[in-house]
């Protein structure tokens, strides 16, 4: 049996080991692989990474906060890592160590398929410049998103998300998340198709009062996401629906980046449908 899992700090609360598992025994290769989650202190991460290859695993997620730490490790990277210099697959081809990056591929076809909306000459507004947001924006822009608007705590940040979307040849611009810059972008809230909060804390901007007057400019033929999936129904998301938007919790990019995961251990398409349920059902039992 081969070993798959996740390797992350902390994971305790991550529901993948159940969905693989459950994927794998609905393919008849629960006998072959198991999924397991190891959670990963800071200084151990290069000796982790190391034992895949001594343990001939099959491969592991990366998760927070090692997606760009593990990348020195590595044999070698797939130009979907390349590109947002973060790895969140790892997949062990005949003992070289590959990373990949299913993020951006996830949330697209979140997209598409729970919303039916196809991000193709959309114009996108992006809260968040950190890893997943990259992958995300780099994602958007090879789809042929028209114009994206990244927004973060720190400009720095949003220009490096946003010199990946210029490389791929997508209209981009960059702002701090400053009141006045705030004020400046409000009112041009609600000429964005899809607005995509890509945070962690599932609350953003911290300041409630900037989130209040975000959602006075949503409307009803917007999408908004949010990339997390505990809460599973955010601020940003319960202010959204009320305003009739059609919204997209951060599940559906849980499936389906876990399903190109599970494609490229194994060379098998992932059961899509047994993983939606097993992941609704444990999200059930969250608080």
């Amino acid at each position: 049996m081969r070993i798959l899992g996740i390797f992350g700090h902390p994971v305790s609360h991550s529901l993948s080991p159940k969905m693989h598992n459950a994927a794998l025994e609905a393919v008849g290769l629960e006998k072959e692989f198991i999924y397991l989650k190891f959670d990963i202190l800071p200084h151990d991460l290069k000796t982790a990474i190391n034992a895949l290859k001594v343990l001939n695993a099959k491969g592991v997620n990366i998760t927070i906060p090692y997606k760009e730490a593990v990348i020195p490790f590595l044999d070698g990277l797939d130009m979907s890592a390349q590109a947002v210099n973060g790895v969140n697959v790892i997949v062990n081809d005949n003992g070289r160590l590959i990373g990949y990056n299913t993020d951006g591929i996830g949330f697209i076809r979140s997209l598409k398929e729970e919303s039916g909306v196809n991000p193709q000459g959309k114009k996108v507004l992006v809260l968040g410049a950190g890893g997943a947001a990259k992958s995300v924006c780099a994602a958007l822009a090879a789809a042929g998103t028209r114009e994206i608007v990244i927004v973060n705590r720190t400009i720095e940040r949003a220009e490096s998300a946003g010199e990946i979307v210029r490389k791929i040849g997508c209209k981009v611009r960059t702002y701090d998340f400053s009141r006045k810059k705030f004020n400046d972008l409000t009112e041009e809230i609600s000429s964005f198709s899809i607005i995509i909060n890509t945070t962690s804390v599932g609350l953003y901007p911290p300041d409630q009062s900037l989130l209040t007057d975000f959602q006075d400019f949503l409307h009803q033929d917007q999408v908004v996401a949010d990339i997390i999936y505990l809460p599973k129904e955010t601020l940003l998301l319960k202010q959204a629906k009320r305003k009739g938007c059609v919204t997209l919790s951060g599940a559906g990019m849980l499936i389906y980046q876990g399903a190109e995961a599970f494609r490229l251990w194994t060379g098998l398409d992932a059961p899509v449908d047994i993983m939606k349920k097993v992941l609704e059902e444990e999200l059930k039992n969250v608080d």
